[in-house]
C-alpha cells in the first residue's frame, strides 16, 4: 500500500491533469485507489496536459485574440482616445494662435446706400413742387489699431506659449500610451503564468485531498491530514479565481488604452516571460533625473504653461497705454442727375483710460495674474519632486528586481528538490503526507514569485524610461524579445 501510495503521489506532482471546471472547483477528484488499482486507466482519466488557454477560454465565456506587445503598442498609438483628445485640443490651440497674427492685419469694412427723393423741398426759402432725385454713396473704410497699445503683441506670444505647450501634452501622451500598453500587457502576461501554476497547484491539491482522505480510511493517514489537504484546496481555489478575475481585469485595461472593443479578450501569445532590459545599470539616479528635466514633455510643458501666464499679465498691463488708431476712408458720392465723385478721409485717433475701473480693475487684476504665475512655478517644482521620487522608487524596484529574480529562481530549484527528498523520507517511513504538502506549497509559491519577479522588473525598467522622457515604441519594441 505504502509503495501505491508514492506512486500516486508522484503522478500527482509530476504529471499534468486537464480536468472540468466543475471537478476542479466543486471538490476532490475522485481517484481509484484501491488494492485493484489499475494506474493505466488512472492515467487516462485524470492525466494529460494543461491546455491553459482552452482552460481560459472555457472560464471567462469568451474567445480571445492572441497578440503581442509589439502589436499592442501600434494599435494604441492608432487608436487611444487620449491622444485623439490632445491632438484636437493642440489643433484648436494652434489656430487661435493663427488668429492671434490675422489681428496685425486691418480691419476692411464698406458701407454703401442708395435713395430716392421725390416731391416737394424747401431750398432757401423756395419751395420746389417739382423735386424728384436718386443719390448714392458707397463709403470704403480701412482701420489698423496698431497693436492696441501692445496688447495684441502679448496676445499673440501668449497664445504662441500655449500651442507649444499643447504640443508637449500631445507628445507626453504618446509617451504615456506606449507605457501604459506595455505595462497592462505585462500585468496580463503575470496573469495568464500565475492562473497555470495556479490550476496546475489546484488538481494537484484535490488529488492530494483524494489521497488524504484515502490514506485515513485505511489507517495509514490521520484526520489531520485530511484538514489540512482540503485547507490547501481551498486556497488553491482561491488563487485560481484571483488569478482569473485579475487576468479580465486587465484585459480591459488594456483594451481601454489600445481604444478597441472594451470587451475584446485579448491574451499574450508567450508562455513565459523573459527580463526586458531598457536601461543601462551605469546611469545613477542623478543622470537619471537630469534626462528626466531634459526630455519630459509634460515639464516643458509647464514652463511654456508659465511664460504663456506671464504673456497674459502683460496683456493687462497694457491697459494703462494709451490706444492709438488709424482710419483710411474713400467715399464715393453723388446723384444719377450729376455726377458721382470721391472724396478721401485720413484720421488718427488716441484714447487712453487710467485701467479699468478708475485703475483698481486692471491693479486686482494683475495681483490675481501674478499669484496664477506662482502658482504654475509652484507646481512646476512640486512636479520635478515627484518625477525624481520616482525615479528613485522605480530604479530601487528594478535593482532589487534583479537580485530578486536570482533568488527567485534558485528558490524554485530548492522547491523542486524539497518534494523530492519529502517523497524520499515518505518513503523510507521518516516523513508524512504533510511534508509533502508544505514542500507543494512552496514549489507554488516559489514559481508565482519567480514570474512576478521577472514581470516587477520589466514594469520597472518602463517606469525609468517614461518617468525620464526617453521612452519611445522603437526603443520598446527592439528591445522586446519574446
Amino acid at each position: 500500500m505504502r509503495i501505491l501510495c508514492l506512486l500516486l503521489i508522484f503522478l500527482i506532482l509530476n504529471l499534468n491533469f486537464a480536468l472540468c471546471s466543475e471537478q476542479l472547483f466543486e471538490g476532490p477528484i475522485d481517484l481509484p485507489f484501491k488494492k485493484e488499482c489499475n494506474l493505466n486507466e488512472f492515467c487516462e482519466k485524470f492525466i494529460d496536459d494543461i491546455d491553459i488557454e482552452k482552460f481560459i477560454r472555457q472560464e471567462l465565456k469568451n474567445d480571445y485574440v492572441v497578440v503581442s506587445l509589439d502589436e499592442c503598442i501600434k494599435i494604441a498609438l492608432r487608436n487611444n482616445f487620449n491622444i485623439a483628445i490632445k491632438e484636437h485640443t493642440f489643433l484648436s490651440s494652434k489656430y487661435e494662435y493663427e488668429n492671434s497674427l490675422s489681428k496685425f492685419l486691418p480691419m476692411l469694412s464698406t458701407t454703401s446706400y442708395i435713395a430716392d427723393y421725390s416731391g416737394q423741398i424747401l431750398v432757401g426759402g423756395v419751395l420746389n413742387d417739382k423735386f424728384h432725385e436718386t443719390a448714392i454713396s458707397v463709403n470704403i473704410t480701412a482701420e489698423h489699431k496698431l497693436t492696441e497699445g501692445g496688447k495684441q503683441i502679448f496676445q499673440a506670444r501668449a497664445s504662441k506659449f500655449l500651442e507649444r505647450a499643447r504640443k508637449h501634452e500631445l507628445n507626453f501622451t504618446r509617451s504615456e500610451t506606449i507605457y501604459l500598453t506595455s505595462r497592462y500587457y505585462y500585468e496580463m502576461l503575470l496573469a495568464k503564468l500565475n492562473i497555470e501554476i495556479y490550476l496546475r497547484n489546484l488538481i494537484e491539491r484535490n488529488a492530494q485531498l483524494t489521497l488524504a482522505k484515502k490514506l485515513e480510511k485505511s489507517g495509514f493517514g490521520t484526520k489531520f491530514d485530511v484538514i489540512r489537504s482540503e485547507s490547501e484546496s481551498a486556497q488553491a481555489k482561491a488563487n485560481l479565481l484571483d488569478a482569473l478575475n485579475k487576468l479580465k481585469l486587465s484585459q480591459s485595461r488594456l483594451a481601454n488604452i489600445m481604444g478597441i472593443e472594451l470587451n475584446t479578450a485579448l491574451m499574450p501569445f508567450e508562455d513565459d516571460v523573459k527580463p526586458l532590459h531598457l536601461v543601462s545599470d551605469d546611469l545613477k539616479i542623478n543622470d537619471l533625473f537630469t534626462l528626466a528635466v531634459e526630455n519630459r514633455e509634460d515639464l516643458k510643458s509647464y514652463q511654456d504653461l508659465i511664460s504663456y501666464e506671464k504673456q497674459i499679465k502683460n496683456v493687462y498691463m497694457t491697459d494703462f497705454v494709451p490706444k492709438p488708431l488709424l482710419n483710411f476712408q474713400q467715399q464715393f458720392q453723388g446723384t444719377l442727375s450729376t455726377a458721382i465723385r470721391p472724396n478721401y478721409i485720413v484720421a488718427g485717433f488716441v484714447t487712453w483710460q487710467p485701467g479699468e475701473n478708475c485703475v483698481w480693475g486692471t491693479v486686482t487684476k494683475l495681483k490675481a495674474q501674478k499669484e496664477k504665475i506662482k502658482v504654475r512655478t509652484l507646481e512646476f517644482q512640486n512636479k520635478l519632486r515627484n518625477i525624481e521620487q520616482l525615479l528613485v522608487d522605480a530604479l530601487s524596484v528594478s535593482d532589487f528586481g534583479k537580485k530578486q529574480m536570482i533568488v527567485t529562481k534558485q528558490r524554485v530549484e530548492y522547491s523542486n528538490n524539497s518534494i523530492k527528498l519529502a517523497m524520499l523520507r515518505f518513503n523510507n517511513g521518516k516523513g508524512i503526507l504533510l511534508d509533502i504538502i508544505q514542500a507543494q506549497s512552496e514549489t507554488t509559491l516559489a514559481r508565482v514569485e519567480y514570474v512576478s519577479a521577472i514581470t516587477k522588473y520589466n514594469i520597472a525598467q518602463l517606469e525609468i524610461l517614461y518617468n525620464c522622457g526617453t521612452i519611445s515604441d522603437d526603443i520598446v519594441i527592439n528591445n522586446y524579445k519574446p
